[in-house]
C-alpha cells in the first residue's frame, strides 16, 4: 500500500501534543483507555506515531477524517478544546489538528 509523506507542520504539531501528553499524571492524559484496569495508549495515541513517523497510507487517512467529522462536530467537544491544556484538545492535536484535518481531507479529494 502506498504511503503518503506528511507535512513537517502537521509531524511537529503531533509530536508536541505527544510530548505534553506523556509529560502528564496518567490521569490526565489524553488518547488512553482501560484495559482490565490498566490504562493503555488508545487509537489516538497509535495515529500520533505513525503521523511522526513522517508517512502515512490511505487507510490511516481515511480513520483521521472520519475521526475528525465525528469529533469537529461536537459542539461540547470544541468547547473542551478551548483549554489548551484539555484532553479534547490534547486529542485533536495528536490528530494532527485543525492543520490535519484539513490536509487529510484535501489529500483524501486528490486520490479520489
Amino acid at each position: 500500500m502506498s504511503k503518503y509523506r506528511v507535512p513537517k507542520q502537521i509531524t511537529r504539531i503531533v509530536r508536541i501534543a505527544h510530548e505534553y501528553n506523556l509529560s502528564l499524571p496518567m490521569s490526565r492524559r489524553a488518547a488512553y483507555k482501560d484495559d482490565k484496569g490498566k490504562k493503555v495508549p488508545g487509537t489516538g495515541m497509535r495515529t500520533a506515531r505513525r503521523i511522526m513517523s513522517g508517512a502515512i497510507d490511505k487507510q490511516q487517512m481515511i480513520l483521521m477524517s472520519a475521526w475528525f467529522a465525528r469529533h469537529g462536530a461536537s459542539e461540547k467537544e470544541a468547547k473542551a478544546r478551548q483549554n489548551k491544556t484539555s484532553k479534547a484538545a490534547i486529542a485533536w492535536a495528536l490528530w494532527g489538528g485543525n492543520a490535519g484535518r484539513r490536509w487529510v481531507n484535501a489529500r483524501l479529494k486528490e486520490l479520489d
